[in-house]
């Protein structure tokens, strides 16, 4: 097992992706910058409780992941 950094992405309120390690803090929160300065989304199945649009929010967490567990720079 070693330490790594997971790259988080929500739309809104649901995770789209939860599969992106980093070695290093940086590079993960150059990535989840990026993602949260994107420009808000059309939600297309907004109802009447939902907002018309959502937004990226991204985020890096620490994680054990094992040796073999493919990692981004």
């Amino acid at each position: 097992m070693s330490h790594a950094f997971l790259l988080i992405v929500y739309l809104g309120s649901k995770i789209i992706s939860n599969d992106m390690y980093f070695n290093n803090i940086d590079n993960c929160k150059y990535f989840a910058s990026r993602f949260n300065n994107q420009p808000p989304v059309p939600n297309r199945t907004a109802g009447e409780d939902e907002p018309k649009t959502r937004s990226y929010t991204a985020v890096c967490e620490p994680a054990r992941i094992g040796k073999n567990q493919p990692r981004y720079n």
